[in-house]
């Protein structure tokens, strides 16, 4: 029984993906990351709405 406990004590397991990437524009969740604890990471998702946001201006205004 103890040799038992020890094999599944010692047993390699994955890492868990507790660290979640989130866009700073829409909050839409982007990815997880392996982390060793709870935390949450901010940037960019990539769609058209984040990549140019309603406060940014693309041309000069002509």
């Amino acid at each position: 029984m103890e040799q038992s406990m020890g094999m599944i004590k010692g047993a390699e397991r994955p890492p868990l993906h507790l660290g979640t990437l989130v866009c700073r524009h829409c909050g839409e969740i982007i990815d997880t990351l392996p982390t060793n604890g709870v935390k949450l990471f901010y940037g960019e998702c990539g769609s058209e709405l984040c990549r140019n946001p309603k406060g940014d201006k693309t041309d000069d205004g002509n």
